[in-house]
């Protein structure tokens, strides 16, 4: 399998040498976000190297504004809009979207479902799978989902660390896995959001690992890291993350054939 890494790790040393840290460990490819200073040019960088770009996940704060009207709601939709452009006029094949932000729900509203259809709209114009992704509250994907799901634009993100800390409970992989078009894969505590190297936490990878192996697609193994959500890495230097980071690649990738 592919084995991917989120660029956004950290932001103590320039893109460029992140962008090398993650080609020298053996990853074949990255995720990357969208900020402002980096959202035009990261993928010609990024290509140099010699990485698979896997996805862009677009911004995610505020986007209960897309289903609450306020002053920010155009400005979310439109911001989202771009990121769909961008990915389009730059190759990306998918762009990941978080359906709400928080744990305060919004209440669905028909603004709520036109807001996200014209965000499917622009990317299937633009050549771009939408692809929601399970975060603090799930059951907005049942709404999302019902009501576009059978598009073919329209897939599935599924965040290990997501469901281990907000909705343990749930499902999602199994629930949504006929539309999953991509992984984020990272531990936790079980209480906390730490973005944390596999195998660091408590999360259950073999159970994730087998219900993986029974879908019909399987996406690259993409870690979704971050060095500054857990103190375990107070200290780290990004290198020596980077090099852990692809170790827990491998061992994932390891546990995965022996299953």
């Amino acid at each position: 399998m592919k084995r991917c890494m989120f660029a956004d790790f950290t932001f103590k040393i320039p893109f460029e040498e992140r962008i090398r840290l993650i080609k020298e460990n053996g990853f074949d490819g990255v995720m990357l976000g969208f900020s402002d200073g980096l959202k035009y040019t990261q993928y010609d960088i990024v290509r140099n190297f010699g990485l698979e770009i896997e996805n862009v996940h677009s911004q995610f704060d505020r986007m209960n504004a897309l289903w609450t009207i306020c002053p920010e709601s155009e400005y979310i939709l439109q911001r989202t809009l771009e990121c769909v452009r961008v990915c389009g006029e730059n190759g990306i094949k998918t762009m990941i979207c978080h359906p709400t932000d928080g744990l305060v729900p919004p209440e669905v509203s028909r603004f709520g479902v036109e807001n996200f259809a014209k965000i499917i709209q622009c990317g299937e114009e633009n050549g771009v799978d939408i692809a929601f992704e399970n975060i603090q509250l799930p059951q907005f994907l049942d709404v999302l989902f019902d009501k576009f799901g059978s598009l073919d634009n329209v897939k599935f993100c599924y965040d290990t660390g997501h469901e281990n800390c907000f909705s343990k409970h749930t499902d999602c992989l199994t629930k949504f896995g006929s539309k999953l078009a991509c992984l984020h894969i990272h531990d936790n505590d079980g209480n906390t959001d730490g973005h944390m190297i596999p195998f660091d936490g408590n999360l259950n990878f073999e159970k994730f690992l087998r219900k993986l192996k029974n879908l019909d697609h399987q996406p690259p193994l993409s870690l979704e890291l971050y060095m500054s959500k857990s103190t375990m890495y107070r200290n780290a230097a990004p290198d020596s993350f980077v090099r852990r980071a692809a170790e827990a690649a491998k061992q994932l990738e390891k546990l995965y054939d022996s299953i």
